[in-house]
């Protein structure tokens, strides 16, 4: 799942920095009950997300996956996975690039 969801990120060029936000404003969701942490998800989409449909969508899906209290803290966890795992693949692609290509001597 958080393969496909990066990959969804990427193919839209979803810049880190845009995720690192995501991370933020899911972070302070933190401790609130599921019944109002689905709607401000829906709302942090909707607003501060508006213009990142990729990020938007997939802040509206999860909205929609939460059925109780419990689930909340474990999706701070995988948001803040996606971003660290989002910015070490683009580190390594960014790396990547500098190496010299095989054949050109």
């Amino acid at each position: 799942m958080l393969l496909d969801e990066l990959a969804d990120l990427r193919a839209a060029q979803v810049q880190q920095q845009h995720l690192n936000d995501c991370v933020w404003a899911v972070k302070e969701l933190s401790g609130q009950r599921v019944r109002e942490v689905g709607p401000r998800l829906k709302k942090i989409a909707a607003g501060r997300f508006g213009q990142q449909p990729a990020i938007a969508r997939l802040l509206v899906t999860w909205a929609g996956r939460l059925k109780s209290d419990v689930d909340v803290a474990p999706l701070v966890g995988h948001f803040e996975r996606l971003a660290l795992v989002s910015a070490m693949v683009g580190a390594l692609r960014r790396g990547s690039d500098r190496l010299p290509r095989a054949g050109r001597g």
